[in-house]
């Protein structure tokens, strides 16, 4: 039993044997893929499709400008934007922003705002996620630039000299046009710090599920699952947990070798990374379960 548990709970092993460790066991904005269809303009005129990439000179510093710039991903959909409507900006955060276009379409409540007030939806891509990196390594000095001053500047950057895509992209700047920030989860609590922060910027901010404290190991971030899922189930995944903290503790590093192996991260150089694989797996079992809906705050389940 308790081998098949492991398996169930690495099944999500491709995500775990990425090499960015930034994204290990963290809470994502859902992941929905944007069927192919026509995108036209109010006056017929046809668009660009949903997913293409468009690319921003973002300052690598906002405290050193001279050190330059790098490019900055974003995807664009101006279906329903009519002169004088709002501009829709959002980052997914902590991640890359593939895949993530359905938030610049009326499938999601980004999109349906554009539709509804006549404006454009944008995702921006966070630096030192995907493709939108300050460097090209993750040493400690690059991260340095990895603050959540960085970010919010990133925001503030983006809205002021971007010149958009669209006909007239050049002239819809804060202060020409409405910009509304919009976020879920660590991009909720960015957009909270940005309209603190920057204030006069974004004429509105929408903030779900943003985080309002900061705790290092939120061990208990998993506990509404443990409570509420089939208590067997919940008992043997204690036990697979407690057998892998229990080499770990004993530096059993044969044993723990074997045990990657069996999963295929025979390559997988850090335990913490190996461990994450059950952690994203549990994330899983929140994000299908409507049992743990109502027990999570994580904005893919409202």
């Amino acid at each position: 039993m308790m081998w098949a548990i492991a398996t169930l709970l690495l099944a999500g092993v491709a995500r775990a044997a990425i090499s960015n460790a930034m994204l290990r066991g963290r809470p994502s904005l859902p992941r929905i893929s944007v069927p192919e269809r026509p995108v036209t303009s109010p006056n017929g005129t046809t668009l660009p499709p949903i997913k293409t990439v468009y690319y921003f000179d973002q300052l690598i510093d906002h405290n050193d400008p001279g050190l330059g710039t790098f490019q900055q991903r974003y995807w664009m959909n101006w279906e329903f934007y009519e002169p004088g409507g709002p501009i829709i900006l959002m980052t997914p955060g902590e991640t890359d922003a593939d895949d993530y276009q359905i938030y610049v379409t009326n499938g999601s409540i980004n999109g349906l705002i554009a539709q509804h007030q006549k404006g454009a939806a944008i995702l921006v891509e966070h630096r030192f996620f995907g493709d939108s990196n300050p460097h090209d390594n993750l040493t400690s000095q690059s991260l340095a630039l990895l603050t959540i001053q960085q970010a919010i500047d990133d925001l503030v950057y983006f809205a002021a000299t971007a010149d958009l895509p669209m006909s007239g992209g050049d002239a819809v700047k804060p202060g020409q046009t409405p910009w509304v920030l919009i976020g879920g989860s660590y991009s909720g609590a960015l957009t909270s710090w940005t309209m603190v922060n920057k204030p006069g910027i974004f004429w509105a901010g929408y903030a779900s599920s943003a985080v309002v404290e900061t705790i290092t190991d939120y061990y208990n971030y998993f506990t509404p699952i443990r409570n509420y899922m089939p208590r067997n189930c919940s008992s043997d995944v204690e036990s697979v947990i407690a057998y892998l903290d229990w080499m770990y503790a004993v530096n059993d590093t044969a044993g723990i070798q074997t045990l990657k192996e069996a999963f295929g991260l025979g390559g997988v150089v850090h335990v913490d990374d190996f461990a994450s694989a059950r952690e994203l797996t549990l994330s899983l079992v929140q994000s299908s379960s409507l049992g743990m809906a109502r027990t999570s705050s994580d904005p893919s389940n409202i």
